[in-house]
């Protein structure tokens, strides 16, 4: 099945297929707020490509990692659930916030 997805855009459809609790969080709002303002390591990838979803698949400790790690650059401090029914945990200052706070926090230090 992942060969048929190198190489070309994935659907909504398909998204929603492998989307659900943190790995559709962290895949589907962190990787495509990174990708979309073109974070470093992340410039190349694409959430609706078909090819990221193969690399994502097969590495994707690995890519939670450069996500976490991109998140403690602005001071947030991300935890993975990787559980369906479960959210990831964002915290900064000591206190529990939002992706989007997370986000608008990482956009204010861009724009600062």
């Amino acid at each position: 099945m992942l060969k048929n997805l190198e190489g070309k855009k994935l659907t909504v459809e398909q998204m929603k297929d492998i989307a659900g609790g943190s790995w559709g969080e962290s895949y589907f709002i962190d990787l495509k707020n990174a990708y979309d303002r073109k974070m470093k390591g992340f410039e190349n990838m694409d959430p609706m490509s078909g090819d990221t979803a193969v690399y994502c698949l097969q590495n994707w400790d690995s890519v939670v990692g450069n996500l976490k790690d991109m998140f403690a650059r602005h001071g947030i401090e991300m935890t993975y659930k990787g559980k369906p029914t479960e959210s990831n945990i964002y915290m900064y200052e000591g206190k529990k916030i939002t992706s989007d706070e997370a986000w608008k926090i990482i956009d204010s230090h861009a724009n600062g």
